[in-house]
C-alpha cells in the first residue's frame, strides 16, 4: 500500500487572495473529496496572475490530489513543476519519493528524495527515509540511523513514526533494548489509530516482552488490527488459534485468518496455511492440492527449509510420497534437523502423510 501523507495546505499571509480556494481545497482533502481538491487547484492555477509561492503550493498539493486518486503520471508532472520552482519543497521533494519506491520500484531514487526533505526536518520524509535504511532496500542497511530519523519524526509528533519506534525499543533493534520505552510510544501510536500498533503490543503479549506473558490479550490485540485488514496480525492470530494459545483451538477458525493474510502476500502465512492444510487431522480442512499450491508460491518465494517442509507434506497428503521423501533429502542435505526430518522420512516411507 502507497503511505501518502496527508495534504498539507499553506496558507501564508502573503498568499490572502487565494485563501480561500485553498481552505476550500484543504476541506475536501479532508472529507477525502480528492476530485473537488484537483477541480479547486485547477482553478487557482488558471487565475493567472499568481505569486510563484502559490503556484508552488497549488502544483504540490494537486500532485498529492492525483497520486490519491492513482494518476501517478500526472501527479508526477505537477511535483516536478513545483520542485523545478522550488527545489526545497518538502513536500513535493517527499512526495515524488513515493512515487518512486511505490509505483516506479526505485528505492534509491526514493531514498535520494526523502533525504533531501529529511535534511530539513520534515517529518513524513523522515520517517520513509527511516523505513528504507531499516530494510536495506535503495540504502546500505543501517538501523541506528533509521531509529534516530524515526525519533526525529516522532517528536514532532508525526504519528506514523510511533510504531516502528516502538517496535525498534520492543526488539532493540538501533537502540538498546527498552521494551517500557516501546510500549509506551506503541500504546501512544494506537490510542492515534495506528492499527499495525496492535500487532506490537499483541507480540509483546504473547511473547512476554516488557509486562506479563498473556496469550488471551494478544489474541484481543491481534484480533483488534485483523479485523480491519493488517496482514501480520491475521497471520498471528491464525497461528494462535492453531495452537489453542489463549483461545480454545480451532482449525477452521485458524485457516480463515490464515488465508485472509495469505491473500495480502503474506509468504509466513501462506506457508502455515500450506502446512496446516496438509496436516490438518479434520477432513474438512485438509486440502492436499490447495496445500501444495500455497507451498509453491511460499517456495517460491523463499526455498526455506519451513517451506519446503510444507511441501512435502502437501505431497505426501496428496499420496505422491516419492515427491515428499524427494523434498526431504533436499532438506536433509542442506544441514536441516536430522531428527525431525528423520521422523517425516520415516512416515513417508511408509506411506503416512504428515498428521499435526
Amino acid at each position: 500500500m502507497i503511505r501518502f501523507c496527508l495534504v498539507c495546505f499553506t496558507l501564508a499571509a502573503s498568499l490572502a487572495a487565494s485563501a480561500d480556494a485553498f481552505l476550500d481545497a484543504r476541506v475536501a482533502a479532508g472529507e477525502g473529496r480528492y476530485e473537488d481538491v484537483i477541480n479547486i487547484l485547477n482553478g487557482v492555477l488558471e487565475s493567472g496572475d499568481i505569486a510563484p509561492e502559490t503556484q508552488v503550493i497549488a502544483l504540490a498539493n494537486r500532485g498529492v490530489a492525483l497520486s490519491l486518486l492513482k494518476f501517478y503520471d500526472r501527479a508526477r508532472v505537477d511535483l516536478l513543476r513545483a520542485v523545478s520552482m522550488d527545489e526545497g519543497h518538502l513536500l513535493s521533494q517527499n512526495h515524488l519519493g513515493i512515487l518512486a519506491e511505490h509505483v516506479d520500484g526505485d528505492a534509491t531514487e526514493a531514498a535520494r528524495r526523502y533525504r533531501i526533505a529529511a535534511e530539513q526536518g520534515y517529518a513524513p520524509a523522515q520517517a520513509n527515509l527511516g523505513s528504507l535504511l531499516d530494510r536495506g532496500i535503495g540504502v546500505d542497511q543501517d538501523s541506528g540511523a533509521a531509529f534516530e530519523l524515526y525519533l526525529q519524526a516522532a517528536d514532532q509528533g508525526y504519528v506514523n513514526a510511533f510504531v516502528p519506534l516502538g517496535a525498534m525499543y520492543l526488539d532493540g533493534r538501533g537502540v538498546m533494548k527498552s521494551p517500557k520505552t516501546g510500549l509506551q510510544w506503541l500504546r501512544r501510536a494506537a490510542d492515534a489509530g495506528q492499527v499495525a500498533a496492535h500487532y506490537h503490543l499483541g507480540r509483546a503479549y504473547e511473547q512476554g516482552m516488557g509486562l506479563v506473558r498473556d496469550p488471551e490479550q494478544a489474541l484481543v490485540s491481534y484480533h483488534e488490527a485483523a479485523v480491519q485488514g493488517h496482514a501480520p496480525s491475521q497471520n498471528a492470530l491464525g497461528y494462535l488459534y492453531r495452537r489453542g494459545e489463549g483461545v480454545a483451538q480451532d482449525f477452521v477458525e485458524a485457516a480463515k485468518w490464515y488465508q485472509l493474510a495469505a491473500d495480502q502476500g503474506d509468504i509466513s502465512a501462506t506457508n502455515r496455511l500450506a502446512w496446516l492444510l496438509a496436516g490438518c487431522p479434520i477432513p474438512g480442512v485438509c486440502n492436499g492440492q490447495h496445500a501444495l499450491e500455497l507451498a509453491r508460491v511460499a517456495v517460491a518465494a523463499e526455498r526455506s527449509n519451513t517451506n519446503l517442509d510444507s511441501m512435502a507434506a502437501a505431497y505426501a497428503r496428496l499420496g505422491e510420497f516419492d515427491m515428499a521423501i524427494r523434498v526431504i533429502n533436499e532438506i536433509v542435505a542442506t544441514g536441516g534437523d536430522g531428527l525431525r526430518y528423520r521422523h517425516r522420512l520415516s512416515r513417508y516411507r511408509q506411506g503416512k502423510p504428515f498428521q499435526l
